[in-house]
């Protein structure tokens, strides 16, 4: 049980938001159809948290450069390289600290975290490696479980094994998920992300991101041809106290 005399009276240090709203030992959510441009934006999230330089040209502030892991569940290990040169000039990369980012290219490699039901080796593994971390992505959700995307229990032994692994390494886990069909209508909604609700209940903040459709475009002048450069980003639940 918790300690209410510590609860109601010891000096709790200020809470440092790894991203607006989302809190170091959480569970995030990036949900987005496929692509939208999702693992280039989580992959921007890494680079900038390690460094401490504004995030996604400056939509989340700068913070001190903290520690980040990043396990890539699609990507080869030239994939990501390329992705990192594109991302860091050649002043940012004499910034890059010595393991303040480390990068998993997990293509054609076993990724599931909960595995029948119960946690697997590499979930300890992970949570091993990413002591002292201040953010862990994980992508995408789909390869991190052979359970049912639509079975609540399933889902719910998948956001506790998530839950720990965030407990074990104090850090943010930010999980990328695919989003259902209906959020074409309702982008901004929670209930954007595919499969079990559970894992949406689960999950103590969520982003959405959505291409631009045809009336924003026009109500912002932007031609049929620039639209596809553009997406809306959502944040549909936060920490809120």
């Amino acid at each position: 049980p918790i300690d209410l005399d510590w609860a109601l009276n010891a000096h709790l240090p200020q809470l440092n938001f790894i991203l607006p709203g989302l809190l170091p030992g959480s569970l995030g959510l990036l949900v987005a159809p496929g692509g939208t441009g999702k693992s280039w934006m989580a992959m921007d999230i890494a680079v900038s948290t390690a460094i401490g330089r504004p995030a996604c040209g400056g939509l989340f502030p700068a913070e001190l450069p903290n520690k980040v892991v990043y396990l890539a569940g699609e990507e080869s290990d030239r994939l990501l390289a390329e992705r990192l040169r594109g991302l860091l000039d050649i002043a940012d990369r004499s910034r890059l600290e010595s393991g303040k980012l480390v990068l998993l290219p997990m293509s054609g490699q076993d990724t599931l975290l909960v595995s029948e039901g119960k946690p697997t080796a590499l979930l300890d593994d992970l949570a091993s490696l990413s002591k002292g971390a201040a953010l862990v992505i994980v992508d995408p959700v789909r390869r991190l479980h052979d359970g049912e995307e639509n079975d609540s229990a399933s889902m719910t032994r998948l956001v506790v094994a998530l839950e720990s692994l965030a407990k074990q390494s104090g850090a943010a886990v930010l999980c990328l998920h695919h989003a259902n069909r209906a959020s074409a209508s309702d982008s901004g909604s929670q209930n954007a992300s595919r499969g079990s609700s559970a894992l949406v209940d689960g999950a103590r903040w969520q982003m959405n991101l959505s291409k631009m459709d045809e009336k924003t475009s026009a109500t912002y002048g932007i031609s049929e041809t620039e639209r596809g450069l553009y997406v809306a980003v959502d944040v549909a639940k936060a920490a809120n106290f």
